[in-house]
């Protein structure tokens, strides 16, 4: 073998290669948790960036005031 797996990648291999797929009772509630996250993490990182752009669009509008632009 010219590469190495991480230990849970012989795992999902098998699941690839059409093995039986561990079946998760709670798996559907997991996922929709998950995605949950997955979307206020955006929501987070979107509000900072605006956040930081206000803050950026506040020192330009300054320094165009000053250069009279």
């Amino acid at each position: 073998f010219p590469f190495v797996l991480s230990p849970g990648a012989t795992k999902d291999m098998g699941k690839m290669l059409g093995g039986d797929e561990e079946k998760d009772p709670d798996a559907a509630k997991k996922e929709e948790e998950r995605q949950e996250a997955l979307r206020q993490q955006e929501e987070e990182r979107k509000a900072k960036y605006a956040k930081m752009e206000a803050e950026r669009e506040v020192m330009r509008q300054g320094i165009r005031d000053k250069v009279g632009v």
